[in-house]
């Protein structure tokens, strides 16, 4: 490849990577002035799942990225268990206990937050179909798509893992800086599996259940 077209990969590549992360920046303003919680649903399904789904369809139908960019690929059953299995528990131990050290080292910084779903509902819908439909897109995202395209124009997979982590940490930007430092450890153990399975597969699953453990106050009632 000559510079030129290489130039013009990158560019293209780049302005993929920023319309798919834009929405997710974005979306953290409801955090700040939405208190009313059906209008933040709305607000987030548009942001975070309907537009970067919509963009990842046109994408792909224009044929500028395949399925396999975004790592869904398919893993040898075996390693799919013991991948989904080692995300899950390191990511919930690092989300329930490495949080609590970071909110303790770090000053606040929190801007807004989500606020409570009263109507049964639409928590429980959202408990289970929003935290599935979130975890896929940003799987296939932050890890899948990032990692793809990262390590087209970075010599170090240390910089793919920094970057891609920081970033994702960055789109909880609303939350302060210890859930940005927290959410971007988790970002980079999850990209250690993007690595090597090659797959978004196992986190997918593994950022489920780290959310559904976060979000139902499941640890809370055992």
């Amino acid at each position: 490849m000559n510079l030129e077209s290489r130039g013009g990969s990158l560019r293209r590549d780049m302005a993929i990577i920023a319309g798919l992360t834009l929405p997710f920046l974005l979306n953290d303003f409801s955090n700040i002035f939405v208190r009313d919680y059906r209008l933040w649903l709305a607000i987030d399904y548009i942001f975070v799942k309907a537009v970067p789904l919509a963009l990842l369809a046109c994408l792909l139908r224009a044929r500028k990225i395949s399925y396999a960019d975004l790592g869904l690929k398919s893993v040898r059953v075996g390693s799919f268990i013991i991948w989904t299995v080692t995300m899950t528990v390191l990511g919930t131990l690092l989300d329930q206990y490495g949080s609590r050290i970071l909110v303790a080292l770090l000053p606040d910084t929190r801007l807004g937050s989500m606020p409570r779903i009263t109507d049964p509902l639409l928590d429980q819908l959202d408990l289970h179909f929003g935290l599935m439909a979130v975890a896929l897109v940003e799987e296939v995202i932050f890890r899948g798509l990032y990692f793809t395209i990262l390590a087209r124009y970075m010599t170090s997979v240390t910089g793919v893992f920094v970057l891609s982590s920081l970033l994702f940490g960055l789109i909880h930007w609303s939350l302060g800086v210890s859930a940005v430092a927290h959410t971007s450890i988790i970002g980079a153990v999850f990209m250690a599996c993007m690595w090597k399975t090659r797959s978004v597969l196992p986190t997918t699953i593994a950022h489920f259940c780290v959310n559904y453990v976060a979000f139902s106050g499941i640890l809370h009632r055992l």
